[in-house]
Parts: structure tokens; sequence; C-alpha cells
């Protein structure tokens, strides 16, 4: 596996050797990535970064969001995270600058909050709070809250030898009117630490997929787990309120009605703290999945 080179030139930029893919979205500053991250989708965008001594004030009246060590701001879309990091967002490009170049948070921020929020801005992609795999050249989804046993349900996928599609964040090609997913990123975030990237992942999907069947994740006391249809709009509900925030709400509830008439949508019970019963999770969902396709 190569490693990462950042080469500060005198001007204070960093310079990034290789190219990185994450949904589709290439960044032409060439930030080092695995190759097999997906197909360059969407084009490639630059990524300009740049050492600078301190960030500057903001107007409290600017602030959109704030969630932790992250703030939001609008007119240009800017994330101000801590006291180390300003992306500026706009729709040709994206801009870092930086007091410090944290790697691992660096590589956090920008696929968990950037990435996701350029593809929106310029109208590619509307994302689900969820993981999805490969079977058999369609994507299956998976969503619960967190710590709702989406990742560590997929993690036993990909031991099986399944490919990822995608962990924390689907994200669902906007012009589409079926619901067709990207690849996200080749990082598996399960028992991961607040602002870990997670553990890579050699297999991903390398291709835009279908994504035809979708199960709601919940705990239960029972020893046994078990599959229950979920009726369209509970379905709705789950989606809509699962889905990362969009600009435009009226969009995102047509574009989510449109594709959940395509869906299978069920409610899977995982029994709690019965990490055992996972084989037989994944047998019920494979043989759920190829009885579908065989009616």
């Amino acid at each position: 596996m190569p490693t990462e080179k950042f080469v500060m030139e005198p001007c204070g930029n960093i310079k990034f050797s290789g190219k990185a893919v994450g949904y589709g979205i290439g960044l032409s500053s060439d930030f080092l990535e695995f190759p097999s991250a997906g197909l360059l989708l969407w084009g490639s965008f630059p990524l300009i970064v740049s050492i600078v001594e301190t960030l500057p004030d903001f107007n409290p009246k600017d602030l959109s969001v704030s969630i932790g060590p992250v703030k939001l701001l609008k007119n240009p879309d800017r994330f101000v995270i801590g006291e180390h990091f300003l992306f500026t967002i706009q729709s040709t490009q994206i801009t870092l600058d930086c007091t410090q170049f944290i790697d691992n948070k660096f590589r956090y921020y920008l696929y968990q909050l950037v990435l996701p929020h350029f593809a929106q801005l310029i109208g590619r992609l509307l994302f689900l709070h969820g993981g999805a795999f490969e079977v058999d050249s369609q994507a299956v989804g998976l969503v619960a809250s967190s710590s709702g046993g989406k990742s560590t349900l997929l993690s036993a996928f990909l031991d099986l030898g399944y490919n990822l599609v995608a962990d924390d964040r689907i994200g669902f090609v906007l012009e589409a009117e079926e619901p067709l997913v990207v690849p996200s990123h080749p990082y598996l975030r399960n028992y991961r630490k607040e602002e870990d990237i997670g553990k890579p992942v050699r297999k991903i999907a390398e291709k835009i997929l279908p994504l035809q069947t979708i199960f709601f994740l919940r705990w239960t006391e029972k020893e046994e787990p078990f599959i229950e249809k979920v009726e369209p709009g509970k379905a709705f509900q789950n989606l809509f309120f699962n889905s990362v925030y969009f600009p435009d709400v009226k969009i995102q509830a047509r574009k989510i009605l449109g594709w959940l008439a395509q869906m299978k949508t069920y409610r899977l019970y995982l029994p709690k703290g019965k990490i055992e019963t996972l084989p037989q999770v994944c047998h019920m969902i494979l043989s759920l999945i190829f009885n579908g396709k065989r009616q």
C-alpha cells in the first residue's frame, strides 16, 4: 500500500501526491488514495490547501449549524472546524485553510462532511445516513441510528467477500429517476473513535449500482433475529429523516418518494448483545434478496 506524501511549497501551500476519489468526485490537487476507490464519475475539481497563521473571525449571524467542533456558515458554504480547519466549498472548487495540517482529521472531515456537502451543492447526490454492500451487481442498504449495528453487519458481509458500497453515508444519484447509488470511500467505521476515518477496505464497488432493497435495523430482546415488511408511510419517514441535510426539502421529499416506490423495505430485528447471530442474519438477508429476484 502506498504511503502519503505531503510537501510544503515555498508559498506556504501543501502539495499532495496521488489522486483522491470519493463519492465519484475526483480532486485534481492529487490527494493520495486507494486506486480502487471508484470510478471518476463527476470529473475533477481543484482542492486548494494553504497554511495560515490564524483563521478569520466570523459574524455569529452567519452561523447556520454548530455541532461540537464543527460550525457551518453559508454564502459561501464554509465548515469551520475547531481552531485548525476552514473548508470553503463552492460549485467549482474546495479550499482548505489550516493553521496546522493533521492528516487523520483532514481525512475524516474531507470524507464525512466536505465531499458529501460538495456533492449536494453541485446537484449530483442526495445522501442517506446508512451503509450498503454489493450483491449480484446491486446495492443493499442498511439504515440505523448511531450504534445501531449497521457497520458491524456491513463488516460481516465484507468478511463473506462482498464489496463495500458505503459506510455511514449512501450517495443517491440525484438526477436519476430510479434509486442508483455511488461507491463512497474505502473505509469501514465500525468500532470507531470520534474523528477516526475507520479501517481501510480493499474490496469496494467501482460503479454506480441500483439499490432496490433497504433494511431498517432495530435491536430486540428476543433470542433470534427476525424480519418484517415496512409499510410505505413508515419507510418514507425513516428515509426522509435519515437523509442528510439537503438544500431543497421539496426536492428531497419528491426524490425519496419516487425511489421508495421502486424499493423493497424491511425492518430487521437484531438480538441485542448476541454477535454470534450475525451469520444467521447475513443468511436471512441473502436468502430474502435472492428469493425476491427469482419471483
